[in-house]
């Protein structure tokens, strides 16, 4: 009943965060910039992200440190292109079960929704807390189904088993790790902002 609980709030707020990117009426850099152009850039970015995520594979040890950069594509795909981020996150995840089904499973559940998350966030006007909150809560329910439904080795090493105190910690360390990672996508936005200008000017 608990992991049933789990994976419903995981597949209710990614999807949730989806449906919004994807039906979004706001200008988006594909229509303003050539669309070819535009894919190109989102295809490199899910790349990237399936090839950082798979660095523990091909990089043992340097690669643990280098696979939660993943994130970081997946935020620039979704600030840059809101529509084409469900086919990004699709696209990394297939190159990875390709690479490694581990990493895959662990791109799809954790590191790739924390990106969108973030993104998505990042750019919204609703107070801080729940900027936070709401990525914090679908990354604690992506650590929670590694941990407890795909019991990933290193995860099951640190929590045996599901408890209130087992939540609590994974939602703390969750709620530290989004704060992270909100901050760089809130960078990342000026950056993106400024990209867009120079390309609209440019043109």
């Amino acid at each position: 009943m608990g992991t049933v609980l789990i994976f419903g709030t995981y597949l209710g707020l990614l999807g949730y965060i989806f449906a919004v990117l994807t039906r979004t009426n706001r200008a988006t850099p594909i229509e303003r910039h050539s669309q070819n152009r535009g894919l190109a850039v989102a295809s490199l970015l899910a790349a990237s992200a399936a090839i950082l995520q798979a660095a523990p594979v091909y990089l043992p040890g340097v690669g643990m440190a280098l696979s939660p950069l993943s994130s970081i594509p997946i935020i620039v795909g979704t600030l840059l292109f809101r529509e084409m981020a469900l086919p990004m996150f699709l696209t990394s995840g297939a190159l990875l079960f390709i690479a490694s089904l581990e990493e895959a499973v662990i791109f799809l559940l954790a590191t790739g929704p924390l990106g969108v998350s973030v993104a998505f966030f990042a750019a919204s006007d609703m107070p801080l807390w729940q900027r936070l909150l709401f990525p914090a809560v679908l990354l604690t329910s992506g650590i929670a189904l590694l941990t407890f439904s795909v019991g990933l080795p290193g995860l099951q090493s640190i929590v045996s088993h599901i408890s209130v105190s087992a939540f609590v910690g994974i939602f703390l360390f969750s709620l530290a790790y989004t704060s992270l990672f909100l901050g760089i996508a809130h960078m990342l936005q000026k950056r993106t902002a400024l990209y867009l200008d120079t390309g609209i000017s440019a043109k």
